[in-house]
């Protein structure tokens, strides 16, 4: 399952310097209901990292993931020095 491949970059159109992390649910002026789904977003991101995090505590997700080394040789070449 491929879940937090997926990167969010939202900004409310009227209030561009609102930050659901920094601001929080007392930054949301006048109601605004894109602030709100940001915040909404936000939210459900940090209980999404709980619920993995409590599933498998050993994760380490602060570190990419290694790339897969290549195999030594193509086992589909033909080799011509084998005998």
């Amino acid at each position: 399952m491929k879940i937090r491949s997926r990167k969010f970059e939202g900004r409310c159109s009227r209030h561009k310097r609102y930050n659901p992390a920094v601001d929080g649910q007392g930054g949301i002026r006048g109601g605004c209901p894109r602030c709100r789904l940001l915040f909404d977003i936000w939210e459900a991101s940090l209980k999404l990292n709980q619920l993995i995090r409590r599933f498998d505590p050993n994760l380490d997700d602060l570190q990419p993931l290694a790339p897969p080394k290549p195999p030594a040789h193509d086992p589909r070449q033909l080799s011509l020095l084998v005998e």
